[in-house]
């Protein structure tokens, strides 16, 4: 190199200069011996004599410094500085730029968060560091440092934690998977058909608590006109758990990762063991709830086979409660659109006896827009609030006339039992083959007229012993048997709880009791009907 070829140089010169001042050295030495005894050497003296080699020493430590300053110049700046990498404290390679390492890490996160997997990897917490050096002329290999780095890189499955009130009770797949697992939570409890609100819609269409008016619009007849009774809006203005729920990021194990749909359940239910009750002989469907500490409407839910409140010995009953890990509150506003009945007036009037009355006008029904606030706990109601109504259309009244005026032979219509403290023994139907045709009852011993009316018989009639039948002259008769006594005679005007008799045990009678019967236009009738 030229670097060295110019030391060489130098040495040369250096050395010729050595050998110059050691032959004037002893030139000098051998002159002095002759001149020792006449004269002292000056300094002036000693300069002319040594005057070459000084100045040849001189020139030549000169130039060696240059040279040297030179040369170290010259390796400066063909000094490279670069950066030994280590991955974990072990030595995969040396690198120009850190940079460079720093962009292939980078680009391996990127790569794993893009990749489309069901389970997301990440890097391992290896730690990459860096030792600074520099040499002469040195060019590190950064394309195999860089390849040996990218085969080096590990990496481990992560998964999303899910923790309620601090307790973890599963882990997902991923964030994803979490959110659209507590969304279906929500769901479950979401009402059909119900939109969730915005917070600017909230704030539209909330409603003050006190504002329990019932105005009546501007123009109810085009309002109403478009307004059918049973239409609704139903808005969810916040569904929220109960519970803080958070999701952590979390290295796993594949094994570890829960199946969604059994965590769902648990989510929702909380995996309660199952309980059943088996009805018993005489039980209802409240005497269980109240036994059991439960309502009605539970066991109707647990059991929707269940119609009309109706089972039997021997059902089972689901009675299983669930105790779910997520409880879902939701707060919804609801606007409905409701039916006013007609109101219904009710006049007086002689013109018409007891019993009689006429509609003078049919009413028609309303409109009326209606706002509730609901607020649910896992799709029940816990609270329910009306915070508006507003008139749509105005509901116009039924108004009916009654009759007042009493005819004492006529009968009203309606009719009282027949006996104080009447318990039925006996109802109207088939019986031993053939048909009981009312109904028999005991009670107060004092049989008496169901209605106004004339005593159409008073005697002793086939089958019923001592009777008593009244013709109420409005279509109707009733007949009263098995009296012990009768205190009327045909003919004679009764009026609604006059005495007829004494309830007895006359005719095919089997204990004492009253046998009653109801007819109509002559045909008969089931007396409880009218009772």
């Amino acid at each position: 190199m030229a670097v060295f070829k110019g030391m060489d140089r130098i040495r040369g010169a250096v050395s010729a200069m050595r050998q110059g001042i050691r032959r004037s050295r002893s030139t000098g030495t051998h002159s002095a011996k002759h001149l020792v005894t006449k004269t002292k050497p000056t300094a002036k003296h000693m300069f002319a004599h040594h005057k070459v080699p000084i100045l040849a020493t001189g020139i030549g430590i000169i130039a060696v410094a240059g040279a040297f300053i030179g040369a170290n110049q010259y390796v400066q700046a063909n000094t490279t500085s670069y950066y030994h990498v280590l991955l974990n404290g072990q030595s995969i390679g040396e690198i120009s730029d850190t940079q460079l390492v720093e962009n292939v890490i980078s680009s391996k996160k990127k790569e794993l968060s893009e990749a489309e997997t069901d389970v997301r990897y990440e890097l391992d917490d290896s730690q990459v560091t860096y030792e600074a050096v520099s040499a002469y002329n040195k060019q590190p290999d950064d394309e195999t440092t860089l390849a040996a780095l990218a085969a080096s890189l590990t990496t481990h499955p992560v998964g999303v934690k899910l923790v309620v009130n601090g307790r973890e009770v599963g882990i997902v797949k991923n964030q994803e998977e979490a959110d659209a697992l507590l969304q279906k939570v929500k769901d479950k409890f979401m009402p059909a058909g119900a939109t969730l609100a915005s917070k600017e819609a909230v704030k539209t269409l909330s409603y003050s608590a006190t504002a329990e008016t019932e105005d009546i619009a501007d123009n109810p007849a085009d309002e109403a006109s478009d307004a059918e009774a049973g239409t609704s809006e139903r808005i969810v203005e916040s569904i929220t758990f109960e519970e803080e729920v958070t999701t952590v990021p979390v290295e796993i194990g594949l094994d570890e990762i829960d199946d969604v749909d059994e965590l769902y359940q648990e989510l929702t239910t909380g995996n309660p063991e199952k309980k059943t009750y088996t009805v018993q002989k005489g039980d209802c469907l409240g005497c269980i709830a109240e036994k059991l500490g439960l309502t009605v409407a539970f066991l109707k839910a647990n059991n929707p086979w269940i119609v009309n409140d109706r089972i039997d010995i021997g059902d089972v009953l689901d009675i299983t409660q669930n105790h779910p890990v997520l409880n879902v509150q939701s707060e919804e506003t609801v606007t409905e659109i409701e039916v006013i009945d007609p109101p219904v007036e009710i006049r007086k009037s002689d013109d018409y006896k007891v019993g009689q009355s006429k509609t003078i006008q049919q009413g028609t029904e309303g409109r009326r827009e209606v706002t509730y606030r609901l607020v649910k706990r896992n799709g029940t109601m816990v609270e329910e609030e009306q915070v508006s109504s507003k008139v749509l259309k105005a509901a116009v009244s039924t108004i009916i006339v009654k009759g007042t005026k009493v005819i004492p032979s006529e009968g009203t219509g309606t009719f009282a039992w027949p006996v104080t403290g009447a318990r039925i023994t006996s109802y109207m139907g088939k019986r031993w083959g053939t048909l009981h045709k009312g109904i028999d009852m005991v009670g107060g011993k004092t049989i008496m007229a169901a209605d106004n009316g004339t005593v159409e018989f008073a005697g002793v009639k086939n089958g019923y012993g001592n009777a008593v039948i009244i013709n109420h002259n409005n279509g109707f008769k009733t007949l009263y048997g098995h009296m012990k006594s009768i205190s009327v005679k045909k003919g004679q005007v009764v009026s609604k709880g006059d005495a007829l008799g004494i309830m007895g045990n006359t005719g095919h009678s089997t204990g004492t009791h009253l046998h009653f019967e109801v007819y109509l236009n002559g045909v008969l009738k089931n007396p409880t009907s009218y009772l």
